[in-house]
C-alpha cells in the first residue's frame, strides 16, 4: 500500500512541478501540456518504483548511482517524446526535459526531507 501511495504522490507532485516549469518556459498549448503529462506517466512510475526497490538494498552508493542513471534515462526518454510530439519549438526538447527533471527531482528531494 505504501508503494502505491508513493507512486501516486510522486506522480502528482512531478506533474504539478513540471507543468509549472513548462509554463514558465513558454509551453501553454493544451496539446503540448498533454504530451508532458503523458511523458511523465511513462517515466515517473518506473523511476519511483525502481527507486523504492533500491532502498531495500540498504546501500547508499548503489542507490545514488542508480538514481542518477534513472534520472538521466528519464531525461532521455522525455526528450525523445518531446522531440517527436511537441509543437512548441522555442526551446530545445532536451532543454525542456532537462530543466523539468532537474527542478522536479530537486524539489522532490526538498519535499521528502520535510516529510521524512
Amino acid at each position: 500500500m505504501m508503494l502505491i501511495l508513493s507512486l501516486i504522490i510522486s506522480l502528482i507532485l512531478t506533474l504539478v512541478i513540471e507543468l509549472i516549469v513548462s509554463a514558465i518556459l513558454g509551453i501553454k498549448d493544451k496539446y503540448d501540456t498533454k504530451i508532458i503529462i503523458i511523458a511523465n506517466f511513462i517515466t515517473n512510475p518506473l523511476v519511483v518504483y525502481i527507486a523504492n526497490c533500491l532502498i531495500l538494498l540498504n546501500n547508499t552508493s548503489i542507490y545514488i548511482i542508480a538514481i542518477a542513471l534513472l534520472e538521466i534515462l528519464a531525461i532521455i526518454i522525455e526528450f525523445l517524446i518531446y522531440k517527436k510530439c511537441l509543437k512548441f519549438n522555442e526551446k530545445s526538447p532536451l532543454v525542456i526535459s532537462t530543466i523539468n527533471n532537474i527542478v522536479s527531482f530537486s524539489l522532490g528531494l526538498i519535499i521528502t526531507k520535510f516529510i521524512i
